[in-house]
């Protein structure tokens, strides 16, 4: 009757338990008490075999040939279960202790509590690798099995569910597990067995069956192998997908199919979300379930939600999960519908990874990347993804992507091995958007020879080091060539870097310069056209100041009487330049007569000049014809011609026997404008030169000359003047004369004398007529 065993090294546990165990072949006719006395030396330390094992041990019962326990190779003492996992908060009580804050690897004993309390969950495993989920407001008692093995054939339930839900997950496989300690789809499960605390057992051979307690009544849903359900004598098989329900006073109903599994609203997944920090956000999407009042969504780190991290029931009316602030890494969501029945649906599960993506002067979406062209993208990393640039094959996932090297339009992502799979999940589709970098370019106009002041301004660098990534530099295209010039970093400020430079400029420069901010592979930033300023031109030579003509002053054309004594004339210091022929008429001792005269006046600067010939006067031929020319010097002239001074020096001259001797004639002039009036003052002496065979010319004689003029039109002139002559023996001569000149550069003029003659005989009148040339002031 002795049956086979492996024995295992003593010194350290075997793989996947707590200790050191060995195989036991069961041969046929074995019982409990024989494998005992053999392994252990006693039939006392029988409870042993219940360890790893879900076997019926009694007394002279064999057990089934050919079934391979798990034992401890020694015998030991450890705890029947320990808590895996506790989130929130969970209470647990060891037998006869009080209630203390459960905490991950805390042992249970036999008829050890768990409470899960309003919000708590909990994750237990047994010895034998069997687990249980706890949910809620669930309390379980947790059963020893050595006090009860020898008087049981059926084997200890694990745990008494007083009140929740608990989750039946078996992992150990009856004979033994694989390697990986799970168990295959081929292999017979395991049976956990869980009792109601008032009354009915559930023997669950399943991964996952549920089982839920509210009140009296008792919900069993069976999703995976089946599930025995035991209640006021009567017992039901629950397959995969089905459920029944019972109380302690009312059998098992029959089983019924549970609500179907939602339908995503978008694939399949794998879903593979980005995030640029160190957590991240998984969402989700479903139809509506018919019937289905509310649903349970859960988020595990597991694909079996052992290791749960979030569990809700939400309205029939949600329809989306959202999961925000998750750690990096893999995520499994499950959704289940509840019926009206309360019966727990078949769950959609779908694997959701979150997954670290950085990028230099870019935004990170869950399915979009804004890029930028200089920047390098860093994703995961994980082993368990596997990726495709744009059309390409799929491999590894790239730690690193240098965008300036390579800049795919779409990142396809999927789970490695995903291409083998029987029905493979669609991959997800990270598309990239380019931002690109642009450049504004500030230059003033160019002066040639001068050096140019350049301002650059580059957009879209967030992020960058843009001396390094981009290396932006001018390209200027001269009239004598193309160059290139560095640009040197200024500042920066958000997403705009500042850059400047210096260009000279030839002195030659005429034509227009492109200036161009290209990158280190030379693709255009931005451009721009300077024009350069026009030359100078030369300044214009120097007008030389010229003096303003100035204003005549005195009349053009002064009284030129028929007396060779009387006859002086009002000559201003600046003489105009005029010509003129006239005719005068006076009466003598002979009675009226008439005689013809031409004048010339002219200056040249302050030198001026004047000529006058008379003809032999008509009516009385003892007047000759004569002449008389005069030169004269101006000394003073102010501003405007305010104040002038002249003196002058006239010769008299006959030109017949019967004109006046020849005498000379020194005088000073004095003159002065006033707006449109002007005053004259002439005074000198006549010499008389030669003798005077006709006594009618006086040795010397002085005189004084002054009058005035007034221009109220610019072709017309008015003046007046008082002459007064002191003759040889202190004779004294007074006339006054009154005349008008007008015309433009043709004028005429008239003048009347009213004064004494040289004898008394003579008339009181002389007239004058003229008609001449002038040049006026402009």
């Amino acid at each position: 009757m002795l049956g086979h065993a492996t024995a295992a090294s003593a010194a350290e546990p075997t793989a996947g338990y707590p200790e050191p165990v060995i195989q036991w072949g069961v041969q046929k006719g074995e019982t409990c008490d024989d494998i005992a006395k053999v392994v252990y030396g006693s039939a006392k330390h029988v409870a042993l075999l219940h360890r790893y094992n879900r076997i019926g041990c009694g007394p002279a019962t064999p057990l089934p040939e050919g079934l391979t326990l798990v034992l401890p190779a020694t015998v030991t003492s450890i705890p029947d279960a320990r808590i895996k996992g506790a989130y929130p908060e969970v209470k647990a009580k060891p037998p006869g202790g009080a209630w203390v804050t459960a905490a991950p690897g805390m042992p249970l004993g036999s008829n050890a509590s768990v409470n899960t309390l309003d919000a708590g969950r909990a994750d237990i495993e047994f010895i034998d690798r069997t687990r249980l989920v706890l949910s809620p407001r669930t309390l379980v008692v947790i059963y020893g099995t050595a006090s009860r093995s020898r008087v049981s054939r059926a084997p200890p339930a694990a745990v008494e569910l007083e009140d929740g839900e608990v989750k039946a997950a078996l992992s150990a496989l009856r004979g033994g597990a694989g390697a990986s300690g799970r168990a295959s789809d081929r292999t017979p499960l395991a049976t956990v067995e869980v009792d109601i605390k008032g009354g009915g057992r559930i023997s669950a051979s399943s991964r996952d069956t549920v089982v839920q307690r509210k009140g009296e009544r008792t919900t069993v849903a069976v999703f995976d192998g089946k599930a025995g359900v035991s209640a006021s004598g009567r017992t039901v098989e629950v397959p995969r997908n089905h459920g029944t329900r019972f109380t302690p006073a009312t059998p098992p109903a029959p089983p019924r199919p549970l609500p179907p599994a939602p339908a995503w609203a978008t694939g399949q997944g794998p879903d593979i979300f980005l995030t640029e920090g160190d957590a991240g956000v998984f969402t989700a999407s479903w139809k509506p379930v018919p019937r289905a009042t509310a649903y349970r969504v859960e988020i595990a780190r597991d694909p079996d939600f052992n290791d749960l991290v979030a569990r809700e029931e939400v309205a029939a009316d949600v329809l989306a999960f959202r999961g925000e602030r998750l750690p990096l890494g893999a995520y499994h969501l499950r959704v289940r519908a509840i019926d009206q029945e309360e019966y727990l649906g078949i769950a959609a599960t779908r694997v959701g990874h979150l997954l670290q993506a950085t990028q230099q002067g870019g935004q990170i979406g869950p399915r979009q990347i804004e890029a930028s062209p200089y920047g390098v993208l860093r994703l995961g990393p994980s082993n368990a993804l596997e990726m495709a640039l744009d059309d390409g094959p799929y491999g590894p996932l790239v730690e690193r992507l240098d965008l300036k090297q390579r800049q795919p339009e779409v990142i396809h992502l999927r789970a490695r091995g995903g291409a083998s799979d029987a029905s493979p999940a669609e991959p997800t589709t990270i598309r990239l958007v380019y931002r690109p970098v642009t450049a504004t370019i500030d230059a003033p106009q160019a002066t040639p020879g001068v050096p140019l002041q350049i301002l650059v301004r580059l957009t879209g660098a967030s992020g960058l080091d843009v001396p390094t990534r981009v290396a932006p530099q001018l390209r200027v295209h001269m009239p004598d060539g193309v160059r290139t010039l560095p640009l040197d970093p200024t500042s920066r400020a958000a997403d705009v870097a500042t850059f400047t430079a210096t260009l000279p400029l030839p002195a030659s420069l005429a034509a227009p310069v492109r200036i161009d901010v290209i990158d280190d592979r030379g693709a255009l930033l931005g451009t721009t056209h300077v024009e350069p300023l026009a030359r100078p031109e030369p300044p214009p030579p120097p007008v030389p100041k010229r003096e303003p003509p100035p204003p005549v002053l005195g009349a053009w054309m002064p009284m030129l009487g028929v007396s060779p004594v009387l006859d002086t004339l009002w000559l201003p210091p600046t003489l105009p330049n005029a010509a003129a022929a006239g005719a005068a008429i006076g009466r003598t001792d002979a009675g009226w007569v008439g005689q013809g005269q031409a004048r010339v006046t002219g200056s040249f600067g302050p030198v001026g000049f004047d000529a006058a010939l008379r003809s032999t006067a008509i009516g009385d031929s003892t007047l000759g014809s004569n002449g008389w020319a005069g030169v004269r010097m101006r000394v003073v002239r102010l501003e405007g011609s305010s104040f002038e001074l002249a003196p002058a020096v006239r010769v008299g001259f006959p030109l017949t026997d019967a004109g006046p001797a020849t005498r000379l004639e020194p005088s000073l002039a004095a003159a002065g404008a006033l707006g449109q009036f002007s005053w004259l003052a002439n005074a000198g002496l006549r010499l008389r030169l030669q003798t005077d065979d006709t006594a009618t010319i006086p040795s010397i004689h002085g005189f004084l000359l002054a009058g005035a003029t007034y221009e109220p039109i610019s072709w017309l002139r008015l003046h007046s003047a008082v002459d007064a002559h002191l003759l040889q023996g202190d004779a004294v001569r007074v006339g006054f004369g009154l005349g008008l000149e007008a015309g433009g550069p043709a004028f005429v003029g008239a003048t009347v004398r009213l004064g004494q003659g040289i004898d008394e005989g003579q008339g009181l009148f002389t007239g004058q007529l003229t008609l001449g040339l002038r040049q006026r002031a402009p």
